[in-house]
C-alpha cells in the first residue's frame, strides 16, 4: 500500500471513532470513561498522522484538539457536591 492509501485508511478509521466519542463528549468527561477517551485519543492520533501524510499543515488543528481534549478530560471529572455544614 502506498502512502496515499495509508493516509486514507487512517482517516477512514479515525474520523468515525472520533465523531462517535465527540457526540458523547460531556458524559465521557464527567464520568471519566477512560476507554472512550483512549479510543478518542487513538482516533485523533490516526487522523493527525493521516493528514500528516497527505497535507502536513492540516495536522495542527488536530494536534491542538488532542491537547485541548486531553486537558478537558483531565480537569473535567464531576466532583461530588459538598455537603451543607462542611
Amino acid at each position: 500500500m502506498d502512502a496515499a492509501g495509508v493516509a486514507v485508511a487512517l482517516l477512514a478509521v479515525g474520523y468515525p471513532v472520533a465523531i462517535v466519542v465527540i457526540a458523547r463528549w460531556v458524559p465521557v468527561v464527567r464520568e471519566q470513561r477512560t476507554s472512550w477517551f483512549l479510543a478518542h485519543a487513538a482516533a485523533v492520533t490516526a487522523i493527525t498522522f493521516g493528514w500528516g501524510i497527505r497535507r502536513p499543515v492540516a495536522m495542527f488543528p488536530n494536534v491542538a484538539w488532542l491537547v485541548l481534549s486531553t486537558v478537558w478530560y483531565r480537569l473535567g471529572a464531576r466532583r461530588p457536591p459538598e455537603e451543607p455544614g462542611r
